[in-house]
């Protein structure tokens, strides 16, 4: 079926109700609630409860991708402005996004490896075009082992994302995302270029 704004309407609120509720304790008849259509509605662009948590999956690692996507401007600074775009993306997500990627790894795990593998990719590829863009702009650090770093960063971003101590308080994704990059960017970089700082600014 092709999408449209009742498709969207659906999955936003399917969305917000999983994250709020629990994938166990989502209920079509919920979803059909807050998008303010009928639950025959969800049956007929989804299927299934499950149709309906692979679109919110869908949904989540879409923002990974847009984010990987480059600019016209492949330099630190348009990753800035991705990145900072992807960490509010992630803010408005309400609710345990950690707790509820848990359900769905426990109760679809194909859905969950398929979104785990979007996002992999998508982080590779900030990864790789941000060394790449500090190089060609001369700003990376020298003398760093760019394998050991690549294999941090890819643990520290899903690690703390996913770290039931950050989903048993009240810290957002949002943060998370911004203090990790950050730290990374700091990290990597010679110095800090004036107004590419993080979001939060």
């Amino acid at each position: 079926m092709a999408l449209d704004g009742t498709h969207d309407r659906i999955v936003s609120a399917a969305t917000d109700v999983i994250l709020a509720q629990g994938v166990r304790k989502m209920s079509l008849a919920d979803v059909a609630y807050r998008a303010g259509v009928t639950r025959v509605t969800v049956y007929r662009y989804f299927g299934d409860k499950h149709g309906v948590v692979r679109a919110v999956c869908q949904r989540i690692a879409a923002m990974f991708r847009k984010a990987a996507q480059p600019g016209h401007d492949t330099s630190m600074r348009d990753l800035n402005t991705r990145l900072n775009q992807l960490g509010e993306d992630l803010g408005q997500l309400s609710g345990s996004l950690p707790k509820c990627l848990e359900e769905i790894s426990q109760a679809y795990p194909d859905d969950y490896q398929q979104f785990r593998a979007v996002r992999q990719e998508a982080i590779d590829q900030l990864f790789q075009q941000a060394l790449a863009a500090a190089a060609r702009e001369q700003t990376l650090r020298e003398g760093l082992n760019l394998q050991v770093l690549e294999a941090i960063f890819w643990p520290a971003v899903i690690g703390l994302i996913e770290n039931p101590a950050i989903a048993s308080s009240n810290i957002s994704p949002a943060e998370v995302f911004f203090t990790i990059t950050d730290v990374f960017r700091h990290g990597i970089l010679k110095q800090s270029t004036e107004g590419e700082g993080h979001g939060k600014q």
